[in-house]
Parts: structure tokens; sequence; C-alpha cells
């Protein structure tokens, strides 16, 4: 079990604060003033959990550890590290429980949607809103009523996901994943269509799929297993519902289901296409821009690396090679003026339309090549050879040749 003091911090010196605002009262702590907050903010920066635990309940297990650690009549930073071990131990220990997650989708009621297994979690689909949930889901509602919404979407299809986890941060994060792996693979097919608006209007989220406002956390008996609400801050009411019944979404998605089945490297694509749908889930297109360049950074294996090896990559994937250089260079332009200088352009629209297409091939090539490659970064790499049939070749020819010569 790695958890370690990050480096480049020094515990010691935010240790002593905490202790100096600490108050004991027997088995009980408390801690006086108003700067709590910010220090226990800055702890859960100093502490390295490698386990593979989603970010927030990494954070309430240091949290945990923290708390039993302060009870101490001295606390120090290897009490701190001892507690939070202890609590990662003692999660780990936990037998799962059952957990359901409830939220919408804008489809139509004629869509003819059967259940799907994905990783671990099942999804269900159901054009009313299913009786074990109506109580708590009405519950939650009231207590969102005057910042989000007053009522579920109307004519939308209710979604439940199901699975067994240990907390109930972990199972948000793994159903959310699981359905929006499905959603990423729905609006691949339905959202290729580029739609130029005009005016000032607000704007509509790119993806044509999207969740509804309010995604609420139930135990196996339907009561609500969180006093935690979670919910689209993008949210767009009242957006088109999606009819598959006139469509080959379904077909889509099962040929990339089963092609994802095949794949070797097949949960770094899915993370592609999880990424890439939560990008375009932003009604704020400048900042969908930046999160859907991090996905093609993502595709080509160069997060971190210089943006010339990213369209290097990209343009591998295109006969007029020159020409796409140019536009995807225009893309990294003016991706880096709005990071640096928070200045876009009127036309935003075309601008995520053109990287979009850029993502939507790449997606297209990890999901359906059968190359059999064993890694994200070998099939990146694979982009990396010229894209020249005689180029490639003359170097067959030269890599035999340095065989004999080496034989």
């Amino acid at each position: 079990m790695a958890i370690n003091w990050k480096k480049k911090f020094n515990p010691s010196v935010l240790v002593k604060k905490i202790d100096e605002i600490r108050m004991l009262d027997g088995d009980s702590v408390s801690f006086k003033g108003f700067r709590y907050d910010q220090y226990i903010t800055a702890l859960k920066s100093m502490i390295a959990i490698e386990e593979d635990l989603s970010s927030e309940t990494k954070q309430s297990l240091i949290l945990v550890g923290f708390h039993e650690a302060s009870k101490k009549k001295n606390l120090t930073q290897s009490e701190i590290m001892s507690s939070v071990k202890n609590a990662v131990r003692e999660y780990k220990n936990k037998p799962a429980q059952p957990y359901s997650l409830l939220t919408t989708l804008n489809i139509e009621w004629r869509s003819n949607l059967s259940g799907f297994h994905i990783n671990g979690c099942y999804l269900r689909f159901s054009k009313y809103l299913p009786k074990k949930y109506r109580e708590s889901r009405g519950k939650a509602i009231v207590d969102v009523t005057s910042w989000l919404i007053d009522q579920d979407e109307p004519f939308s299809y209710y979604i439940s996901a199901h699975v067994k986890s240990k907390s109930e941060y972990e199972a948000v994060n793994k159903m959310l994943d699981a359905i929006d792996l499905l959603r990423g693979i729905w609006n691949l097919n339905e959202s290729k269509l580029f739609v130029r608006r005009f005016g000032n209007g607000k704007k509509k989220p790119i993806n044509r799929i999207t969740l509804g406002a309010l995604h609420t956390l139930h135990k196996k008996n339907g009561s609500l297993a969180a006093d935690v609400y979670w919910y689209e801050t993008d949210h767009y009411k009242n957006h088109a519902k999606v009819d598959f019944s006139k469509n080959q979404t379904l077909l889509f998605t099962e040929k990339v289901r089963k092609k994802l089945k095949l794949s070797k490297y097949k949960a770094e694509i899915e993370s592609g296409i999880i990424r890439y749908v939560r990008a375009l889930d932003s009604l704020d297109y400048n900042a969908a821009f930046i999160k859907l360049w991090s996905v093609l950074e993502y595709l080509t294996f160069t997060l971190g690396e210089n943006y010339d090896k990213t369209i290097k990559r990209t343009r591998f994937h295109f006969d007029e090679g020159d020409y796409h250089k140019q536009i995807l260079e225009h893309l990294r332009q003016y991706r880096n003026r709005f990071v640096h200088a928070g200045t876009g352009t009127n036309d935003i629209d075309t601008q995520i339309y053109q990287l979009k297409y850029y993502v939507e091939i790449l997606l297209s090539f990890h999901i359906f090549n059968s190359l059999r490659f064993n890694s994200l970064e070998e099939a990146s790499k694979f982009m990396d050879l010229k894209p020249s049939i005689d180029v490639l070749k003359e170097q067959i020819s030269l890599c035999k040749s340095a065989i004999k010569y080496l034989q």
C-alpha cells in the first residue's frame, strides 16, 4: 500500500498550524477559528495515495485518517500518515454494497432500449420513473427546486445504473463512467453534422444525447444513499429528443462494443470516448474546445509533449497531409491564444467542429483498426511512420538489409 507525503511539501509546518487551533475534550476534538478548512484543503494535497480509488474517495479517507490522528494527545505528521494508512486499509476490507444511480436522457419514448452490462455496471432504461425511487427522487427534486429543476424533463427516458461498491463516491464514478461511455458511443454516431448557430442566443451542447439535470444515488430499497446530489452544471433545458427508432445508432453501438471487447487496450480507448463526450457537454464552446484539444493529445499519446508531435500523428490519417497540417496548426494557435490571453473568436462554432472531426477520426482509428496494438502508446507510435507506401517500402528494404548485416 503506497501512501506517502508528496515531495516539495513540508507537512510539519502545516501540522503545527493545525495543532494551534486544535481543542481536545476527552475522545472528541474540535478546531477554533475559521482557518480549519484552509489547512485541511492544503493537507489533502500533501498526501499521495497510490491506490485504484476515485479522487473523492482518497480525499475522504485522508480526512478520516486525519480526524483519528487529531484525537491523539500529540498531533504529528507520522501519526497522521499512520492513521490515513489505517483508514485506507479498513476501507479496502469493507464489503461492497449495492448502489443505484437514477437520471434521465433526452431520448424519444418510441426508442426501444434494452439493458447494457458495462464494466461491472448494469444500465436499465424505463419510460416512467420506477416506483421504488419515486418518493426519494421527489424529495431530492424538492431540495434542489430553488436552484436546479422543479421536475424531471417530461417525456425523457429514465436510466438507472446499478453496481456494487465500497463507497458512494466510488459507486457514482463507476456508474457515470458507464453511462458516459454509452453516451459517447451514441454521440459518435449522432453528432456528426455541423450546425452553425446565428445570433446571440444561448448555445446548445454539441452532444445530441445529454444527461438530465439531476442524478440521485439510491440504496437497494430505493431510498437515498447520501444527502449529496450530483448534477449537470451545463444542463440545457428542452434539448430535442433523439429518436433511435429512425437511425442505426443501436447497431453502431453493438459494432463498437464488439470491437472494444477484442482490443488489447480497451480501457484506454474507453477513457478517450468518455473524455470526448464530456468535453462536448459544455455550453461554453471555448471551454469545450480546450477539453477537446486535450482529448486529441490523449488519443495521440502526446500529453505533455510538443504540439508538433500531436499534429504529426493526427495528419498521418489523411492523404492531403499538408492541408490538414495547416488546419491543425490553425487550431493549435487558437488553443494557445485562448489559454494564454483568454480571447476567443466569434466563429468558435467552426473551430470546435473542425477539432471535433479530428478527434472522431482518431477515435475511429483506435476502435476499428485490426492491427492488434498492445496499448495506446504503441498505436500512437504507429502514427510516426511516413504516410507514404513508397517511403514505407524503402524503409522495409533498409530494415531487411540491416538485419542481414547484424546477423
